[in-house]
């Protein structure tokens, strides 16, 4: 009857589940040491080898035993809690998260507390404590909004900016920098695969050169950018062009689009020596470092671009000819009828380049047509492209969704793209990432018409300005139809958390795909939903 019982339960499971088990039997002849190391080595749910245990023998407790403290009874109960047998694999991916996160949370701390001394301010009076902390999370997630008028910053604090918005630009490059960097650091498959994602192609050859590599690129687009920048300040009629022209090219390179001028790129509308600088570095920023480097070697004729570089370069010029064409047509009615032709087709490119995801503005946002403000959302959403600066869902993740959705040579495979099959796993993270991102967007929105309820009674906003506002801070991007100054302390707080996980969230999300591949040991029965 045992026997019968047992069968008669072997039966109910593989009919409702699928169960494929592919651990090796504990052989009798097998050391406990052997045995340990063997399932070690795979990454198979408990519960699998459990069944697996009592299906083949009765001598279920010395495995049992093993499984949860090791073969010499040392290895942590928590192991078996959280589910794999791999020692220490979830609290790894764990920690990288964490450490990641903990880059960003220190240094909006230690920047709202600089913004918060006396020395930052020309009057020498520090504002609120929640405006710092608004200014510096802005900066370190190169957002470029502010409750303040820029105006009341001195020297100092523009310098305590600037390096805000290097360190928080670079962020993560930084962050992989000093983890690889520290002596007698090893580099953990992980942490390689995080670089890998979303700064380089290859890091296993010798990463540590790369990031250098990736500093170096960076620092002198900067600093050979800033030269035209500061003749054009000069002949605007700066008192320190030179000091302008570097904060301008870190905050434009870094798509963070804070400027030492209250009405930001406005005066400079038709000065094509600050805006074709500006518009350049905002491009290069956005355009990702794996992108950088296939241009270099194509360059001095040491390869060609790679396909992911062909994709990236493609959807970028797309999304900056077309915005532009219909900016030039739209705004020459509006915002752009006061200048010249020459003028209106310069500034209608940089409206282009700027929602990607930049935030410098030559003409005032509020002065757009409402079509012209619902391109700009869009615009802000999608952002530049992956291994970047640049925020939003990225020009991939957007090509990659638009394309799955209106082709119809789909498959679970994937799809293929000019020649190439883009595969399911490919077009999964996309979408994933498309969909988050709506929600937390409509959350951030759902939140402001909550806490700006006296703006929208008083007729100080519209639904517009207030979901415009939180696109702006997802995707980083800074721009704004001068809602910002008006919010209250709780508004400002959803937008100084928006800013932060559209900073870390997107990074965070992609992360999760990065976990090692398991294998699937059981499914659910496959069953008909009506959709559409």
């Amino acid at each position: 009857m045992p026997t019968d019982a047992a069968a008669s339960s072997d039966s109910m499971l593989t009919n409702s589940v699928s169960v494929k088990l592919v651990m090796p039997p504990v052989s009798s002849s097998m050391s406990m040491g052997q045995a340990s190391a063997n399932s070690d080595s795979l990454g198979n749910p408990v519960f699998v080898f459990m069944v697996k245990s009592m299906r083949r023998s009765n001598s279920f407790c010395p495995q049992l035993f093993m499984l949860f403290c090791g073969a010499d009874g040392r290895r942590p109960f928590s192991l078996f809690l959280s589910g794999y047998i791999v020692p220490g694999m979830r609290i790894k991916l764990a920690m990288d998260k964490i450490q990641m996160f903990s880059y960003f949370i220190a240094l909006c701390f230690l920047g709202s507390l600089a913004l918060s001394l006396p020395f930052a301010y020309r009057s020498g009076v520090p504002v609120p404590y929640i405006d710092a902390l608004f200014t510096a999370v802005s900066a370190v997630c190169v957002t470029g909004l502010s409750t303040v008028n820029m105006s009341v910053f001195s020297s100092s604090g523009f310098i305590v900016l600037a390096l805000l918005i290097e360190s928080g630009g670079l962020g993560l490059v930084t962050f992989f920098s000093i983890y690889a960097l520290a002596p007698k650091r090893k580099i953990s498959l992980v942490t390689r695969s995080m670089i890998r994602d979303f700064f380089v192609d290859d890091v296993s050859a010798n990463p540590v050169s790369i990031v250098r590599d990736i500093l170096a690129t960076t620092i002198s687009l900067q600093i050979a950018l800033s030269i035209p920048l500061a003749i054009g300040f000069a002949r605007a009629g700066s008192d320190r062009p030179l000091f302008d022209a570097l904060f301008h090219a870190v905050s434009a390179f870094c798509n963070a689009g804070f400027s030492t001028y209250s009405e930001g790129m406005i005066r400079f509308a038709r000065s094509p020596l600050v805006l074709v600088p500006v518009m350049l570095l905002i491009v290069l920023g956005g355009i990702g470092f794996t992108v950088l480097s296939d241009i270099g070697r194509c360059l001095t004729g040491r390869g060609k671009l790679c396909y992911h570089s062909k994709m990236a370069l493609s959807a970028t010029a797309v999304l900056i000819l077309v915005p532009a064409i219909f900016y030039f047509v739209v705004e020459s009615r509006y915002s752009l009828s006061g200048l010249g032709s020459a003028e209106r087709v310069l500034n209608a490119f940089f409206q282009s380049v700027t929602p990607r995801t930049a935030g410098f503005a030559s003409v005032s946002q509020s002065t757009l047509a409402p079509v012209s403000r619902l391109l700009t959302i869009v615009l802000m959403f999608i952002g530049g492209s992956p291994a970047s600066i640049a925020g939003g869902i990225k020009t991939t993740t957007f090509l990659i969704v638009l394309l799955y959705a209106v082709r119809g040579d789909t498959n679970r495979r994937g799809f293929n793209i000019r020649g190439r099959n883009i595969g399911s796993s490919t077009v999964e993270k996309a979408f994933s990432i498309f969909a988050k991102s709506i929600i937390l967007v409509l959350v951030s929105f759902s939140c402001l018409l909550v806490t700006e309820t006296a703006l929208l009674a008083g007729g100080k906003t519209d639904m517009m300005s207030l979901l415009f506002e939180s696109v702006s801070a997802f995707a980083t991007v800074g721009l704004t139809l001068d809602v910002t100054p008006a919010l209250s302390n709780a508004g400002k707080t959803v937008i100084i958390t928006t800013m932060f996980i559209g900073r870390t969230g997107v990074f965070a999300m992609a992360l999760g795909f990065n976990k090692r591949e398991r294998e699937r040991f059981f499914e659910y029965p496959s069953a008909n939903v009506m959709v559409g």
